[in-house]
């Protein structure tokens, strides 16, 4: 019967607020999923496509020795290694106004034939001349110059000299200049010998031919490489094996999208939970409609596929306003993603498959969820439809408590009772509501973790500048001028070497990325009498014996290795070194790599000559301008008493560096909660129509015996606040429990740790004030509107 479609348009049609709010329910769903998949997908290629086409080193074999070309044709007879070529890898200094910042150089025998870690080629010189070099593209705002400059340089135990910046590259595996404050260049081993460094080629990059991602088989390939490098008379300092084929920050990427699909396919569901309330709602008030058409011939499956048809329309509008925008919104995603991790987008076009798995569950999910109470209502029978007067016998159950309460007004009463009328959708409703509130609060204190966890970078490092000397240890003298510059509080000397874990291997095998960041490990001793750290000791115990070879972990450090308890024997080898250290207690650092604690003393036994002096240096005014004046100060008087400065980290540096790398992800983060929480006002709202469409001819009875218009309007806002009310503390209840799961997941990924969880009461002042405000306007249309009802009106309405 056509008459069945001209009755879903016209209950469509009939109230236009309630459909564009259906409509915009299931948009915002499948806009979240949308714009989430879109970025993902792009990113995920481009991420694999930007890394993977700079051809990354399979292993990199570190020797003491310069390596001379004979030696990199002979690796290359070897079996299984498709490419081999030198390299090396320099800690050096820039010059950026009157600040010395960190500068990576990245010296490369052959610009022309580079066959591993290319960068891409952008503009100026292809191959830089002797006396410049190429700079990654990101590290032109740290230099604050531009192609054409110079920049003055500084390498270790050499004097600083002008180094033209005659071209631009990209270099995808390396984290923005900005997020590290570090500059990246690249030049020829004259240009290198020019700055006064006698220095050759360290480092042997090979590229295997077989299987590819499996790390065991590259670490056996490399290994087998260095013992013949061994036997040939070169000293091998380490093996570096990165995880194969992944950008250093895949894994962190993959899961936190990963949380952000399932997010936004609960704000679908939520938007077709309310749905679903709607159509509930419209069958009880055409109850005696169904009773009329299943009485002339209509059987349940025609009721079905007719309410069915009035959820694809609403289904099928939504998409229509969520999938072009979702794309919009997603090429602003992926392109934030891209500046945060320094890829190139060089492919935008978003999968086919995107939009229809939009499609998909922007009509599956929906009518899945209204399915339910579709194909209930649809099986009631014609008697009792027909015999249908609106209220059932559960609705007219009154929970007679709610009407003892002496001190409140006879709206507030009435207000409250008619909350608990129909305790299906006040639970839906609350469900919305909770949901909303919950991931609002959530994103609040997960944010607020996150800054008060990036604080912890100061509670725990007590000194504000870092700096590594080139030179074994100061002389007293000029510790004794660092200590008397105003404002400096405290100095001291630290000692630090790379580390690993020793293996059945000849070798050290370690999973650090060429950019001697990521994946690194490092044996740091400090005098016990520290007073410039404050470890936050999470088992075990903090070294107490200077002479005895204890050793406290890092959590980077425990993840390094197989599990490792208190009293355990582990060995380390550093620079070749290898000794053997009782586990005495574990940390958790903020903002540290891979660290093994060792006292000063026990380390100076091992005699490594390589170590790399730290003077670690207190201010009184730990604040960014005072350290940022004294840092100056302090690196001119290093200058004045030639020490050789090989660089220096002030530690504000490092808590930028690291406030950075989530921002974009803590925002969307909050972007996904703001969309959760609309969904849960307009469910508000549309129970609220719902409600006062139910009770007209109750309101006409109010007016007949005397209420007024305010009276009712008072009513019905109270009932809104009421329902608002009461679900604040089941969202409150749930955020505890989505913060932790969260602050779990954000704090593994950035620091190895979880996130505290941090109670935000701002965050619940802040819902509690949206709540409030969206329950007045959700509830002032139809105040509004049930206020102007004439008994008339009222009395008459069916």
């Amino acid at each position: 019967m056509k008459t069945r479609y001209t009755k879903v348009i016209r209950d469509l049609t009939s109230d236009y607020s309630r459909s564009i709010m259906l409509v915009l329910a299931i948009a915002l769903g499948v806009f979240g999923i949308g714009t989430i998949l879109s970025g993902y997908s792009v990113i995920k290629r481009e991420m694999n496509s930007n890394y993977m086409g700079t051809v990354p080193a399979s292993a990199t074999i570190e020797l003491e020795d310069s390596i001379p070309k004979g030696l990199v044709e002979s690796v290359l007879q070897f079996p299984s290694i498709e490419a081999a070529e030198r390299h090396a890898t320099i800690s050096a200094r820039m010059k950026v106004g009157d600040k010395w910042y960190p500068l990576l150089l990245f010296v490369v025998d052959d610009f022309k034939n580079k066959k591993t870690n290319k960068p891409s080629h952008l503009s100026g010189e292809v191959v830089p001349a002797t006396g410049s070099m190429l700079v990654e593209r990101t590290a032109f705002s740290i230099m604050q110059a531009k192609e054409g400059d110079e920049l003055l340089v500084k390498i270790p135990n050499s004097v600083a000299r002008s180094i033209k910046l005659s071209g631009t590259v990209h270099d995808p595996s390396l984290a923005p200049a900005y997020q590290e404050q570090t500059g990246y260049g690249y030049m020829t081993l004259s240009t290198l010998h020019q700055l006064d460094s006698t220095k050759g080629f360290d480092q042997l990059r090979l590229l295997v031919s077989e299987k590819k991602h499996s790390r065991e088989h590259i670490t056996a390939k490399a290994q087998e490489v260095a013992a013949l490098l061994s036997k040939s008379g070169y000293t091998v300092h380490e093996i570096q094996v990165p995880p194969p084929g992944k950008h250093p920050h895949q894994g962190q990427v993959t899961t936190i999208m990963s949380v952000f699909i399932i997010f936004s396919f609960l704000v679908l569901a939520l938007g077709s939970i309310l749905v679903a309330t709607s159509i509930a709602t419209l069958m009880v008030k055409q109850t005696r409609q169904i009773g009329v058409m299943k009485t002339i011939g209509a059987r349940s499956i025609h009721i079905i596929k007719m309410y069915g048809l009035m959820v694809l329309i609403l289904c099928v509008a939504a998409l229509f306003i969520a999938i072009p925008l979702s794309r919009v919104a997603g090429a602003v995603f992926y392109q934030q993603i891209a500046a945060l991790l320094n890829l190139e987008i060089t492919n935008s076009k978003i999968p086919f498959w995107v939009a229809m798995l939009q499609v998909a569950s922007g009509i599956i999910v929906p009518l899945l969820v209204t399915a339910i109470p579709v194909i209930r209502g649809s099986r009631i029978s014609v008697r009792k439809a027909i015999d249908n007067i609106g209220v059932s016998d559960q609705a007219q159950q009154r929970p007679s408590s709610l009407a003892q309460f002496s001190f409140a007004s006879g709206t507030f009463k009435l207000s409250l009772r008619n909350v608990f009328r129909q305790r299906s959708r006040l639970t839906m409703t609350l469900s919305l509501l909770a949901a909303g509130g919950a991931m609002f609060m959530t994103a609040l204190n997960v944010s607020d973790a996150w800054d008060k966890n990036l604080e912890r970078i100061y509670e725990q490092r007590l000194y504000d500048l870092e700096v590594k000397l080139n030179t074994r240890l100061p002389s007293q003298d000029a510790l004794d001028k660092v200590q008397a510059i105003a404002g400096v509080t405290s100095t001291e000397t630290w000692l630090q070497s790379p580390t690993a874990f020793k293996t059945n291997s000849a070798f050290d095998v370690t999973q650090t990325y060429p950019d001697k960041g990521h994946g690194s490990f490092s044996l740091l001793a400090l005098p016990l009498s520290t007073r410039l750290l404050k470890p936050t000791v999470i088992k075990g115990r903090w070294l107490n014996d200077p002479a005895a070879n204890e050793v406290v972990l890092n959590q980077l450090a425990t993840s390094k290795a197989k599990k490792i308890e208190l009293g355990d024997k582990i060995f380390l080898s550093a620079e070749g070194i290898q000794s053997e250290w009782k586990v005495v207690g574990f940390t958790e650092d903020v903002g540290s790599p891979a660290t093994a604690y060792v006292s000063l003393e026990a380390f100076s036994k091992l005699q490594i000559k390589e170590a790399t002096t730290l003077l670690r240096i207190a201010y009184a005014d730990r604040s960014r301008s005072n350290a940022y004046t004294l840092n100056k100060e302090v690196e001119n008087l290093l200058e004045r008493e030639n020490i050789s400065v090989k660089g220096t980290v002030p530690v504000w540096l490092l808590y930028n560096a690291i406030a950075g790398h989530m921002k974009v992800l803590v925002n969307s983060l909050m972007s996904l909660a703001v969309l959760m929480a609309l969904v849960g006002i307009m469910g508000l709202m549309s129970t609220m129509s719902m409600n006062l469409l139910e009770r007209t001819r109750e309101i006409g009875v109010m007016r007949a015996i005397g209420a007024t218009p305010s009276k009712i309007k008072n009513m019905v806002v109270w009932e809104g606040w009421l329902i608002g009310f009461f679900s604040i503390f089941i969202a409150f209840a749930l955020s505890l429990l989505l913060s932790t799961f969260l602050g779990r997941l954000i704090g593994s990924m950035a620091f190895g740790t979880p996130l505290s969880l941090d109670v935000s009461w701002m965050a619940f002042v802040w819902w509690l004030t949206l709540v409030a405000g969206g329950a007045y306007v959700a509830t002032l249309y139809p105040a509004k509107r049930a206020s102007k009802i004439t008994t008339r009106e009222a009395l008459a309405y069916e």
